[in-house]
Order: structure tokens, then C-alpha cells, then sequence
């Protein structure tokens, strides 16, 4: 193993299983046009010998790594939730005739007093009952869950402005660096010419002086403050061209930085929000606050059918009693979807729906595995390549990473 692998299982306690690669789901690419496979692709432009974008490099690529981990920590749980959700399924599906038919029994009695009240509530319903399980699936979430989608929609805008103006910003700098290194060129030239035809004005002097016998005092005097005073002013304009064009290349490796972060921010806001529609089968999070609204004026006509709710609790308690008696994750979930254990397609269909989600989370998984990746391997091959640095970044790991 070498030096910059022990380094890192070390510090970030990752092995290199731990990041094989899985694909990406293609209904994720986005319309924005960034190369999101390759976050650092411009800190080649960085200077190792300087000290400051030193710090900034290995500082950005240990954070890159922590933060994509701590993104892995939090998407696992609701990963194995919808995978626990998969396998009883599974477990349902392989039940005998036998013993399916209790259930499906108790679950055709649960869809009977549930007809019952919106049959007596009809004229109230104002959604179908497609959202109103949806909804009931989701009310402790609710009404967080579409404030956090509006204020993810809101900072994707606001992100997509930032990287078009960083972008233009980054342009104009790249512009005007490839036009200081031109005007530094002019400018060597330039004193070259002068040097030359300082010289051959010498030459031509001495010529006239001692050839000719000529008096050519004035033209010496003449000759060296023309050459003294070009020089100076092309010496002035040379050190003004070089000291702008090193705040220019800062500028940029500034501007590098912004953009690797906020593109980042960018994919995994993007990739959150493409989840949330899915996970609560919605357009926006305004039609998720329409439907939200809905469902709480019907829930609250629902209560008033008091002998069809208590018909209805009776028989999903009963359904529960039944699936306790296999190896479920979680008996709960199909209070929510007695359909699905009666027909075959509901359940295809809702196997669907719950694989689906799984794709988004293991695209997001996905993504900050390949980031984790490689920021350890941008670290381990800076490492290898700048040895006299290595404890410069074991003390930045420790110090922005204790948490991992």
C-alpha cells in the first residue's frame, strides 16, 4: 500500500471497496451544462510553492471528502428503509395461498370502510385518493417537507445565477491574462529595439567623431536621455504588467474555488430536488402545498365518520396481527397499501415506485462516492508528488475532519 493509501484509510477510515463505482441513473442529467464528473479539473492552475493556494488546495479537497461522506451518512438510513421496504414485498410475494388469503381478507375489508367514508364524503373530496394515501404517507413530514422543497427550488435559481456569474467572471480574467501576457512580450521586445538602437546610435556617433571629426557631444547627451527615458517607461509599464497579472492569477484560483463548491452544491440540490418529486409524486413545491392543503380539509371530513373509522381501525389491526407472524420490516406500510396485497399489478406497481427511488438514492450515493474518490486520490497523488507536504496535509485532515 503506499504512502498516500495509508495515509488516507487512516485519517478518513475509508477502504477502496467502499467506493465502487455504481450507475448513474441517465434521467439524471441535467440541463445545466457543467462537467459535474470532474469537479477539480482546473487545480492544475494552482502553485504548490505558495503557501496560501497551497493551504486552499489540500483545504478544498479535504472538505470535498468530508462533506461527500457526511452526504453518504445521511442518505443510508432512507436507502435501507426503501430496500427493507423492497424485501417484504418479497417476503409477501413468496407467502402460500394459504396463508395469503387472511390477508387478503383483512386487506379487502380495510379498502371496504375505506370506500365507505369517501363514499360519504364525496362531495367534499377535493383529491383523488391516489395523493390522499400519498399525503397520509407523508403527514409528519408535512408541512416542512414542501418549505424545504420551495427553499430548495429557490437556492437551485439562486446557484444557477452564481455559477453564470462566476463563469463570466472567470472568462473576463482568462481574457485579460492572455492580454498582459502579450503586453509583457510587446514590452520585452520592445526594450530589446531600444537597447539596439541606443547601441547603433553610439556606433553611428563615434563614426561621426572620430571618422568624420565631427562634434557630436549634443548627440551623445541626446542619444543617452531618449535611451534612459524609453527604458524607464518601458520598465514602469513592464512591473505594472507583471504585478497585474499575479493579482489575476489569484483572482482566478479564486474563482476555481468558488465554482468547484457551489457546482457541488449544485448537483446535490439538483439531485435532492429530482428525489423529492419523485418521493412525494409532485411537479413542484407548489402543487405539493395545493395537494397538502387538500388533504387536510379531507382528513378533516373523514373524521366525521366515526362508525366506518372504527369498522375500518378494527380490521387493520387485524391485518397487522397477521403480518407480524412473518419477518417484516416494517408491518406498518401496508396500512397505507391493502391493494397492493390483493392484486398483483398494484403491487408491481408499487414495487416500482419504491425501486425508482431507490435509482435516485443510489445516484446521489453514486456521485458523492465518486467525489469521495476522488478527492482521496487528488490527496494521495499530491502527497506522492509533494512528499515535504504530507504533514503539512495530515494536520489540515485533522483539523477539518475530527468529525469523520
Amino acid at each position: 500500500m503506499s504512502l498516500g493509501t495509508k495515509f488516507f484509510s487512516k485519517l478518513f477510515k475509508m477502504q477502496e471497496a467502499d467506493f465502487k463505482s455504481l450507475e448513474l441513473d441517465e434521467g439524471l442529467e441535467e440541463e445545466f451544462e457543467w462537467d459535474w464528473d470532474h469537479i477539480m479539473e482546473d487545480r492544475h492552475l494552482f502553485k504548490m510553492s505558495d503557501e496560501i493556494q497551497r493551504e486552499k488546495y489540500i483545504r478544498s479537497l479535504v472538505e470535498q471528502v468530508r462533506d461527500a461522506s457526511n452526504e453518504l451518512d445521511k442518505l443510508s438510513n432512507e436507502y435501507n428503509a426503501v430496500t427493507a421496504m423492497l424485501k417484504d414485498m418479497d417476503e409477501i410475494d413468496a407467502l402460500p395461498m394459504s396463508e395469503k388469503v387472511g390477508l387478503q381478507d383483512a386487506a379487502r375489508n380495510i379498502i371496504y370502510y375505506e370506500e365507505e367514508t369517501q363514499e360519504y364524503e364525496a362531495k367534499k373530496s377535493a383529491i383523488t385518493e391516489a395523493q390522499y394515501r400519498s399525503m397520509e404517507r407523508f403527514e409528519d413530514n408535512m408541512p416542512k417537507a414542501y418549505e424545504d422543497m420551495a427553499d430548495a427550488e429557490k437556492y437551485k435559481g439562486l446557484i444557477k445565477d452564481d455559477l453564470r456569474k462566476l463563469e463570466g467572471e472567470k472568462h473576463a480574467f482568462l481574457y485579460r491574462q492572455d492580454e498582459l501576457i502579450k503586453e509583457i512580450a510587446n514590452l520585452k521586445g520592445m526594450t530589446v529595439i531600444c537597447v539596439f538602437a541606443a547601441v547603433l546610435l553610439v556606433i553611428m556617433l563615434l563614426v561621426l567623431q572620430y571618422g568624420f571629426e565631427m562634434e557630436v557631444g549634443v548627440g551623445y547627451i541626446v542619444t543617452t536621455l531618449t535611451s534612459a527615458v524609453a527604458i524607464t517607461l518601458l520598465y514602469v509599464k513592464y512591473t505594472d504588467a507583471v504585478k497585474e497579472k499575479k493579482r489575476i492569477e489569484k483572482g482566478i484560483n479564486r474563482l476555481i474555488l468558488l465554482q468547484n463548491t457551489v457546482k457541488i452544491r449544485y448537483v446535490n440540490n439538483s439531485n435532492l430536488l429530482d428525489y423529492l418529486y419523485t418521493k412525494y409524486n409532485t411537479g413542484s413545491a407548489s402543487e405539493l402545498k395545493r395537494v397538502w392543503e387538500m388533504y387536510e380539509l379531507e382528513r378533516n371530513a373523514r373524521e366525521q365518520a366515526a362508525l366506518n373509522e372504527k369498522e375500518l381501525t378494527f380490521y387493520q389491526a387485524e391485518l397487522l396481527h397477521k403480518l407480524r407472524k412473518y419477518q417484516l420490516n416494517d408491518v406498518y406500510a401496508w396500512l397505507h397499501n391493502p391493494l397492493a396485497i390483493i392484486e398483483h399489478n398494484e403491487m408491481v406497481e408499487l414495487r416500482h415506485a419504491y425501486i425508482l427511488q431507490r435509482q435516485k438514492l443510489r445516484a446521489r450515493m453514486d456521485y458523492n462516492k465518486r467525489l469521495a474518490k476522488e478527492g482521496q486520490s487528488e490527496l494521495k497523488d499530491f502527497v506522492k508528488q509533494y512528499p515535504e507536504y504530507s504533514a503539512e496535509a495530515l494536520k489540515m485532515v485533522e483539523r477539518y475532519c475530527t468529525d469523520i
